[in-house]
This record gives C-alpha cells, structure tokens and sequence, in this order.
C-alpha cells in the first residue's frame, strides 16, 4: 500500500511540475472601454513539436551519460560504491555535463528514489524499474503538449533508450 501512495503522489507531483503557465491577455487601454486581447495565446498553425529542435550535441551528450552510467555499474557490480552513490555520481555528470532542466530533474528524482528504496529493501528490482518507467511514459505523454520544452534532455533520454521506450524528440 504503502509503494502506490509513493507512486501516485509521484506521478501527481510529476505532473503538476509539468504545468504550463500561460501568458496574461494585455489589455488594450486606448478606448473607453478596456478589451482583453487573446492574440499571444491563439493556437500557432504549426505544434509545438514541429518547431522544436534538440540541441545539436543531445545524443552525442546520451551516449556520454550512457558510458558513465555503464563505468559505474560495473563499480556497482565489484561492491565498490552502492547504487544510491552511483545514481548521485551519474546526476552530478549530467549536470556537468548538460546543466539542469525541468524534464531531467524531474526523471532523476524518481531515478534517486527508486535506488534509495530498492537498496534499503523496501521495492525490488521489478518494481524499482516499473516506478522509473512510469515517470517516463508520463513525461512522453507530456512532451507533444509541451510549449517550453528543454533542448537536451539527455538524462531522460539515456533511460528510455535503455527501458527500450520511444525517446523525446
């Protein structure tokens, strides 16, 4: 019970994060009678996805966060460091490496969670995938309808490209 409190508060706070805000209607001072004036949120011919374009470095940047992630699982695996360390060292990679972004922060939050619970016991392996794969089915749910999206989320990327999910294009 305890695991689907976890998971719908995550999914709830997820996508309340994902909210976009509108811009305010201006309103028109120059008559007597003030109108609201919509025109900065009229829907644009083209979506959202059309005019967006990943910057120019993303996938070179994945697959960077990919051999990283790779080096420390191997140190995982030799009982070097625990997987809590390991996902804390790949997040201040990818922070050096792509900056922070909404979309990102997001993933490596359900990421650290996920690593925390399942080295304390409290989720399995499954189970600790299933949480990560959930926040990523719903940021793909969110990108298409995303009008401020970032331009390299590479760290989410990175992990829908290894739970063999479509990535954010």
């Amino acid at each position: 019970m305890k695991i689907k409190t976890i998971l719908t508060m995550s999914a709830l706070a997820m996508a309340l994060s994902a909210c976009v805000q509108l811009p305010a209607p201006v309103v028109q001072t120059t008559s007597s009678n003030p109108t609201p004036d919509y025109s900065g949120l009229s829907r644009q011919s083209e979506s959202p996805s059309a005019q967006f374009k990943l910057a120019a470095n993303h996938w070179t940047d994945v697959a960077k966060i990919r051999a990283e992630a790779q080096r420390l699982g191997t140190q995982v695996h030799e009982k070097k460091i625990t997987k809590v360390q390991a996902a804390q060292y790949l997040n201040r990679f990818r922070l050096n490496l792509v900056g922070s972004n909404s979309i990102d922060d997001s993933v490596y939050e359900v990421y650290l969670r996920a690593a925390v619970d399942s080295q304390r016991g409290i989720i399995d392996t499954a189970q600790s995938k299933a949480y990560v794969e959930n926040a990523l089915r719903g940021w793909q749910q969110r990108w298409g309808n995303m009008s401020s999206r970032p331009s390299n989320p590479a760290f989410t990327n990175f992990l829908l490209e290894y739970m063999n999910m479509k990535p954010l294009k």
